[in-house]
């Protein structure tokens, strides 16, 4: 791995180097002009090129909640993507002070409910990056109502 990334920068640096020298006009200092800016900014480009590779592999999507979408995907047998909705769900309070029935017209009957605990867990599907990750949305309940919401990642 550490050979193929020497490569890929060496390569970059040949290329910055060819751009630069037909870019300069002063022939005196062109080559050594060329040949400090591909030694320095190959390097860089590579790492960003990298960093955003990274980056765009392991951000979890996000989608803003739609009740109907999210008990559509229930039904689905190939899994969900509600996952990419638990964040708005939570973040614009959408459930809070509801009760269980509201609550169950918004997403569905839950997959476990713990009378014990008052809660109630709802599978949300599977996002992919580096390792899977399954998300389930927990729903907390005190006198009947939402208390809070909780997104779970568990990373396989």
């Amino acid at each position: 791995m550490e050979g193929s990334a020497f490569l890929i920068i060496l390569i970059l640096a040949v290329a910055i180097f060819g751009i630069f020298s037909v870019v300069f006009k002063n022939r005196k200092r062109r080559f050594l002009k060329s040949t400090l800016l591909g030694v320095f900014i190959s390097p860089v480009i590579y790492f960003l090129i990298v960093f955003i590779l990274i980056f765009s592999m392991t951000r979890e999507k996000s989608r803003d909640f739609d009740s109907v979408v999210w008990r559509l995907n229930l039904k689905t047998e190939s899994g969900t993507d509600n996952y990419e909705m638990i964040d708005d769900l939570i973040d614009r309070e959408l459930l809070i002070d509801k009760d269980s029935s509201e609550v169950k017209e918004k997403l569905g009957s839950p997959d476990l409910k713990d009378k014990k605990r008052n809660v109630w867990q709802y599978y949300a599907g599977t996002s992919a990056g580096f390792g899977f990750v399954d998300h389930q949305l927990i729903v907390k309940f005190a006198n009947n109502k939402v208390i809070m919401l909780e997104h779970i990642r568990q990373q396989d």
